[in-house]
């Protein structure tokens, strides 16, 4: 196998092994941050849940109250004004999917089943936790992330529809009837707000970004490997050529042996001015050998008795 094959072959192995490394690293960082990403939009989602939540609670429920005299108005329940609030966001947001679930809520829809009943359970267990962050894989075998909080009840007002069946709007018992949705107490922690994101859509973004990012990396290192072939042939290979050349030639007492270039200072520069002063010394004493060799014969010619 020839130098320079040999040579290209380890820088092509050393640039895939950064390659590859690079690949698995930026992978790793980038399905982090992708995470972090929609775990931060689910936060602000929710605090907009929980400002949708306050503003029915302390601006529009009073000015329904009247029109609530005769039927009730679900517009006036902090949970569905959250909801459809959410339900009319964007579609930037449309894989984001958000809930409010309760261990007794007025409307059995949002009656907590399964993991979010634990989750409940965690949070009054940790009135501290502000928040959970987890992963889930549904029944189907979908993997999707959650960051869900505790509803807390920390209005007196709330309390008015949620204490006793017997002080509850009557609209909310011909609605909802009064088995559901009452003992609530203030500071209890009586269910929780979930988001739940696919894990498809971090790992797209991340997948498309580390793509993007392998591709210019791997232009950026087959330049570097054609430049450093060129400058390995150019510098190394094609002096070790010629010295090979002259070297052959010597060895083959050929005539007319060139010299070797000697601009270069460096090594291969050093290398050619020695065997330059090699080929002078050679020359040197091949004259000289012939010389003497003429002259003997020259002197047995003269005097062949002697």
């Amino acid at each position: 196998m020839k130098l320079q094959t040999r040579l290209e072959l380890v820088i092509q192995i050393i640039f895939i092994c950064c390659w590859l490394t690079a690949g698995v690293t930026t992978y790793a960082l980038e399905q982090q941050n992708a995470r972090k990403e929609v775990v931060r939009n689910a936060e602000v989602l929710l605090n907009t849940a929980v400002a949708a939540r306050g503003y029915t609670s302390n601006e529009i429920a009073p000015l329904l109250n009247e029109l609530q005299k005769s039927e009730f108005i679900p517009q006036t329940v902090p949970s569905y004004a959250a909801q459809q609030l959410f339900n009319r966001l964007d579609k930037e947001y449309q894989d984001y999917n958000y809930v409010e679930r309760a261990l007794n809520p007025t409307n059995p829809k949002d009656l907590a089943e399964g993991w979010q009943v634990e989750l409940i359970q965690e949070f009054i267990k940790n009135p501290q936790l502000p928040e959970i962050v987890g992963k889930r894989t549904t029944k189907t075998g979908k993997n999707f992330l959650y960051v869900a909080q505790p509803i807390q009840i920390k209005q007196q007002s709330c309390l008015k529809c949620h204490s006793t069946p017997d002080v509850a709007p009557p609209e909310l018992i011909k609605t909802y009837g009064s088995s559901n949705g009452f003992g609530w107490e203030l500071n209890q922690i009586i269910g929780t707000r979930l988001i739940s994101v696919p894990m498809s859509i971090p790992q797209k973004r991340a997948n498309e970004t580390v793509l993007s990012f392998m591709l210019l990396l791997a232009s950026i290192l087959l330049i570097a490997y054609t430049a450093v072939s060129l400058i390995v042939r150019r510098w190394v290979i094609s002096p070790l050529d010629s010295i090979a050349r002259i070297v052959e030639e010597v060895s083959l007492n050929k005539a007319g042996i060139s010299k070797l270039p000697e601009e270069r200072t460096d090594e291969i520069g050093k290398l050619s001015k020695s065997i330059n002063r090699l080929l002078i010394s050679l020359g040197k004493a091949l004259s000289k050998r012939n010389v003497t060799g003429s002259f003997a014969k020259k002197k047995t010619q003269k005097y062949p008795d002697r």
